[in-house]
């Protein structure tokens, strides 16, 4: 039994699905509200009997590795490791990418107890005391796992060398750079900030430095470990309070997400100092349906806001953007007295995406150069809006702009259609359900598809020639194809696994999801499979007429025809 199977049969996916979903037991299924994406009445299906889940909402589906992996966004061998420590189950040591991501891991934990210990030492006392006048005390700096990088060339690699690490690792792992005298460390003179992802995982770093003129801010560099693009900073310690409120404060810095955390608005979370990303919307939308930005108020604040806001509208979060008064951050703002009243009533009054993309449009018209990019830009952020959104607040985005509001919309209407078609190819760049098992298929190949994979004595019945040229969908078609020649499940779910494709078991959950209990399995597959070889012949028959039709047909079709339509009406057999 595969490491994959063991974990399976010590597991009821319904336990591991109801840690995230609320699930209502109805007959031999359970029933509840799709995470994956918005609606109110259940679509969302969990079999423990087939250790499967589907949503016929969204067409999500899989098993429970599939699940975890999905909602938790790890790769899958976090998720092996995760769901192995929860079955009891010890996983053999592999080799490899995985054995080398596991050591990354290890330097990383080794790393950050060496900045930890390295904070409380003379050394430090020029970090202790930038913390201070950041008012940010030993007891907070602990709590965040805040350290200190020594200004030093190679304490940090000395350390890790000593442990048995080699230079290699060092290097991979982006805590150590490669210079022309030897290694050397990447984070040197620099407060250090651990990033953890979503699951409590450390993946890197993030330096400030408190002297000198390097950059102000270093990351741990793009690793298989480490993607700023997939990650904010604090979400492992917000994402609790975002589901609550249903809704998330994006700010920009550390700082300004540990101050908000501290007084209180602990749904806050920071973008990594890059500029919001469709996969960090993603993260966003399954935490919260609201996103208040907080960015600083100055020209570029201002851009990244609404680039911000737009890629969150467009995976259906309600965005909103916050204004600070004297351009202050929120680390300075809620450090003022009543601050966090002040903040607090900022988050209420914060400005939705069309009216504050107006006002910030109004802010260029004294700068001819300006001025006309920006009401370009703002009218094709307005005509990339739905009816929907954009209704509520045209009025007054008109008022603002001083435009009569019928001259609004036609401008409007007039880049809708240019703005839409390319949004729709973004969409499918960057697609939030990439599921192949969500488009039309028959729903009688689906079934026929899960019978097939759920039972042996069925897979001996037929053979590929029996099944496969009555099924249209590709997708299914393989699966069938690849049982029905001999493949066993676990080389077919390990082979998918490794090239990352979750169609197939989707495909599989979709038609456990379709099957109704207590149904004869064998008889259900004959009867499915008698109306797809009908409804094969039932097409061919309109093509073959249809070629009739225009005359195009020879003796060959005639006698096709012929066959085919006897067949259909209960008369011969197709041979």
């Amino acid at each position: 039994m595969s490491e994959v199977d063991e974990i399976k049969s010590k597991l009821d996916i319904a336990e591991v699905v109801g840690d995230y979903v609320k699930l209502v037991r109805k007959g031999t299924r359970y029933w509840g509200c799709c995470p994956f994406h918005n609606e109110k009445t259940p679509s969302f299906t969990v079999s423990s009997e087939k250790q499967s889940f589907h949503c016929f909402g969204c067409g999500k589906g899989g098993d429970v590795f599939s699940f975890v992996q999905e909602i938790e966004h790890l790769d899958f061998r976090e998720t092996l490791e995760r769901l192995a420590e929860r079955a009891g189950v010890k996983l053999q040591p592999r080799s490899g990418k995985f054995s080398d991501t596991k050591t990354k891991k290890n330097i990383l934990a080794d790393a950050q107890e060496f900045f930890r210990k390295s904070y409380n030492t003379p050394g430090a006392s020029a970090a202790r005391a930038y913390l201070d006048r950041r008012n940010i005390s030993c007891e907070t700096a602990a709590a965040f796992g805040i350290g200190w990088a020594p200004d030093s060339w190679n304490s940090l690699s000395s350390m890790l060398l000593t442990k048995g690490y080699k230079e290699k690792e060092l290097i991979d792992s982006g805590l150590v750079s490669q210079g022309n005298k030897g290694i050397y460390d990447r984070f040197r003179g620099r407060v250090m900030f651990p990033i953890y992802n979503v699951t409590d995982k450390l993946i890197g770093f993030g330096g400030r430095a408190i002297a000198g003129e390097d950059a102000k801010y270093l990351n741990s560099p793009e690793s298989e470990i480490f993607n700023k693009r997939n990650n904010l900073y604090l979400l492992n310690k917000a994402k609790i309070a975002m589901h609550k409120a249903n809704a998330a404060i994006l700010v920009e810095g550390y700082m300004d997400a540990i101050r908000c955390h501290l007084c209180g608005f602990t749904n806050a979370v920071a973008s990594l100092g890059t500029a919001l990303t469709e996969q960090q919307a993603v993260l966003i939308k399954r935490m919260a349906d609201i996103c208040c930005i907080c960015y600083d108020s100055d020209g570029a604040g201002q851009e990244a806001a609404l680039r911000g806001m737009y890629i969150l509208q467009k995976h259906g979060i309600s965005v909103k953007v916050v204004k600070l008064e004297g351009g202050k951050d929120p680390d300075e703002i809620l450090q003022l007295e009543n601050g966090a009243d002040y903040f607090r009533k900022a988050l209420e009054e914060a400005l939705p995406l069309p009216v504050y993309h107006a006002v910030v449009c109004m802010n260029t018209q004294n700068e001819p150069e300006k001025a006309a990019q920006a009401r370009e830009q703002l009218l094709e952020g307005l005509a990339s809006l739905s009816v929907f959104e954009l209704k509520p607040y045209i009025d007054k985005v008109a008022q603002i702009l001083g435009v009569l509001r019928h001259n609004l919309e036609d401008e409007i209407r007039g880049r809708q259609e240019m703005v839409r078609g390319r949004e729709n190819s973004l969409s499918r760049e960057y697609a939030v359900f990439e599921n192949r098992a969500a488009e039309k298929t028959d729903e009688r190949e689906v079934m026929l598809c899960s019978l097939l994979w759920n039972n042996e004595k069925l897979r001996m019945r037929y053979k590929p020639s029996d099944v496969i040229h009555f099924i249209g969908d590709g997708v299914v078609q393989n699966i069938i194809s690849a049982l029905l020649s001999g493949e066993s499940r676990e080389e077919l779910e390990t082979r998918w696994r490794n090239l990352g494709d979750s169609s197939c078991l989707s495909v599989i959950a979709k038609g456990n999801a379709l099957l109704e209990q207590g149904q004869e399995e064998l008889e259900l597959a004959d009867r499915l499979l008698k109306e797809l070889r009908k409804a094969t012949a039932e097409k061919r028959i309109k093509t073959l007429r249809a070629k009739m039709i225009r005359g195009a047909a020879d003796n060959k079709d005639m006698a096709e025809y012929c066959e085919l339509v006897k067949y259909v009406k209960g008369g011969t057999p197709l041979k």
